[in-house]
């Protein structure tokens, strides 16, 4: 139960910035294609690297690495508060799919661990009841937020939400 929560508000941190993202670096004055590969980082970075931890799972704890991964989701939801387009964004971008790659693959390594083989499956489904959800909440709730609020007020949330994973995760 607590990995389903620390996964929710992880992932809602991500829901959150894939739909607001190209607004926010539309309005900073970013070019399309410039968009596209700032936005495109951050999946390829995560999926360079899933292997590798999928490797590292089999000598290092699962929570390490959701840890980690949501540190680094911490920092880059402050970071894009000050990371102006191209580079240093591109650099942030990266450090995110990097950290979804660490805490994601973590937290599924670490459901198929606990699970017992006859409900693994049934695990894993209700487990994947956090990715579903959050992907149906988090955009119209940050596109709401960037509606009535400001850029800086979602990137602050993103924070909270993936110090939110954080916590829980440490328990």
């Amino acid at each position: 139960i607590l990995c389903f929560f620390a996964q929710f508000t992880f992932t809602f941190v991500i829901f959150s910035l894939i739909p607001t993202l190209p607004i926010y670096l539309s309005r900073l004055g970013s070019k399309e294609v410039e968009i596209g590969v700032l936005i495109g980082s951050s999946a390829v970075a995560s999926l360079v690297l899933r292997p590798f931890v999928g490797r590292a799972l089999l000598k290092i704890p699962e929570k390490r690495f959701m840890i980690i991964g949501a540190l680094f989701f911490a920092s880059a939801s402050i970071a894009y508060i000050f990371a102006p387009p191209f580079w240093p964004f591109l650099i942030v971008s990266v450090l995110q799919g990097i950290g979804f790659a660490l805490f994601t693959t973590a937290s599924f390594t670490l459901i198929a661990k606990i699970s017992s083989g006859a409900h693994m499956g049934q695990s894993l489904s209700y487990f994947m009841l956090a990715f579903t959800i959050s992907s149906a909440l988090a955009p119209p709730m940050a596109m709401f937020l960037i509606n009535h609020f400001s850029f800086i007020f979602l990137f602050l949330i993103c924070l909270g939400l993936s110090l939110c994973s954080l916590f829980i995760t440490h328990q």
